[in-house]
């Protein structure tokens, strides 16, 4: 939490997307709770400005549009077994955003989920039930 909220505070605005992207481009897992920290900030913000001052409002923006990026380009590549396991986790950063409007934004077109084929933990569950809860186009998950 601690690194993420130093980058998020410190970092160029104009950065931020390259590095969540270089974070998030990793296949080994080991930035997946960083990014979800990260992509949880803008929400959490009105909470620790109180004690950490204002927090760029630049950098919410582009948080929150990469989100959005990155859960579209996921949907799209979510065909094989790799790509429905990136999708589960890029969600994750959706369901850590608690943001509606970008849920609806981001899933509001799609009809099916499909992660047929992989375990699901208790956790992504919750962010699935997150997504389908806030997103009433989802009419098959598989």
């Amino acid at each position: 939490f601690v690194a993420a909220l130093a980058q998020f505070l410190t970092v160029d605005p104009r950065n931020i997307v390259k590095l969540l992207s270089q974070a998030h481009s990793t296949t080994d897992g080991r930035y997946e709770v960083f990014l979800r920290f990260f992509t949880g900030l803008p929400r959490a913000a009105w909470i620790l400005e109180e004690f950490l001052g204002p927090f760029p409002n630049e950098t919410t923006c582009r948080v929150i549009d990469f989100v959005k990026e990155e859960v579209q380009r996921q949907i799209r590549n979510a065909g094989r077994e790799f790509g429905q396991r990136r999708l589960l986790n890029t969600m994750h950063y959706l369901f850590e955003s608690q943001n509606p409007a970008l849920a609806q934004q981001t899933l509001g077109s799609v009809e099916t989920l499909s992660f047929q084929g992989l375990g699901l933990t208790p956790i992504y569950c919750a962010v699935l039930s997150h997504a389908i809860r806030l997103c009433d186009t989802i009419k098959h998950l598989d």
